[in-house]
């Protein structure tokens, strides 16, 4: 299951736990971190990730903001870009599904559970 993935969220520590989740998974899935959205366009300009996880809560642009900007890029509409976030709700995920994205997740708070809940993902 080589997959590249593309993690947007400001949190160094967040970052450790969702890869170290994925590697839980699968030791071929990449993933590449980038701290807001002016640095995922940056790594964007030049990748394709398969899926894009972005926190909501990030300074400059939030998650939604995020979302919208990547939906618009034309070489990712075959990618999957899940709102991932400790505030996920049914409104923001109503906003969410609405302005494109695959899924919502609510960070779990323990590794193992986010590990399984990003399998289901990245098998669906």
């Amino acid at each position: 299951m080589t997959k590249e993935i593309l993690l947007i969220d400001d949190d160094d520590d967040e970052f450790e736990v969702f890869d170290e989740a994925l590697h839980s998974i699968d030791k071929a899935i990449h993933c590449t971190r980038a701290k807001d959205m002016e640095d995922a366009l940056e790594f964007l300009g030049s990748s394709s990730p398969a899926y894009i996880f972005i926190d909501f809560n990030m300074p400059k642009k939030n998650g939604l903001e995020c979302l919208s900007e990547i939906k618009k890029i034309k070489k990712l509409e075959n990618t999957k870009v899940v709102l991932y976030s400790n505030h996920v709700d049914d409104q923001m995920t109503q906003k969410a599904l609405a302005l494109g994205a695959f899924r919502c997740l609510k960070k779990p708070n323990m590794i193992n559970l986010l590990a399984r809940r990003l399998k289901e993902i990245l098998t669906a």
